[in-house]
């Protein structure tokens, strides 16, 4: 496989972890100005970055899933699959959500203000650890704000193993659907 969607390292760190299962998406710079996120695939590896990643967006029990890696390489641990999208949750049922997900109230109300015209996309997300991370160069071709990245080399997704069980899953889906509604 070799199509990656960008997220802060933090987010990749919860979704690997089992402490979420949604991301939110706009849009880069590059897709806001073609309309917003579109999900191109509903299989794609996580492709961690630093892009606009703060301390003072993530609560403060979270930002230790703050790991920076090595200059010139990206390492690639995750591969997920979309089981929903759902469009445009206002604030109020994102704060009702918020035991369920890293990000503090100052990022909630940033998403939300970036292009109010733009429909804002929670994703939810299966997440599968690969069998061992896959540590790929870093090339000028992935760099910034976009949401989607072909990697030039194939990330080998065999043996990915569930990062939380089939009931663990839907009992944290069933959680994010009540509050989103």
């Amino acid at each position: 496989m070799n199509v990656a969607v960008k997220e802060w390292e933090s987010v990749v760190n919860a979704l690997g972890s089992g402490l979420q299962i949604c991301m939110l998406r706009k849009g880069g710079i590059v897709e806001v100005d073609r309309g917003g996120f579109h999900l191109r695939e509903r299989r794609f590896l996580l492709f961690p970055t630093y892009e606009h990643e703060h301390t003072l967006l993530i609560k403060p029990e979270y930002t230790r899933l703050m790991r920076p890696g090595c200059a010139g390489e990206i390492s690639i641990s995750y591969v997920c699959t979309v089981t929903e999208v759902l469009t445009s949750p206002g604030l109020e049922q994102l704060q009702r959500a918020a035991d369920l997900f890293i990000w503090n109230d100052a990022f909630l109300h940033k998403r939300l203000a970036y292009k109010p015209n733009l429909p804002l996309y929670c994703l939810l997300l299966r997440t599968y650890r690969l069998s061992a991370p896959q540590v790929i160069p870093e090339r000028p071709s992935y760099a910034g704000c976009k949401s989607w990245v072909h990697l030039t080399e194939e990330v080998n997704v065999e043996g990915a193993t569930p990062v939380l069980t089939d009931e663990q899953y839907a009992a944290q889906r069933l959680a994010l659907l009540a509050a989103l509604k």
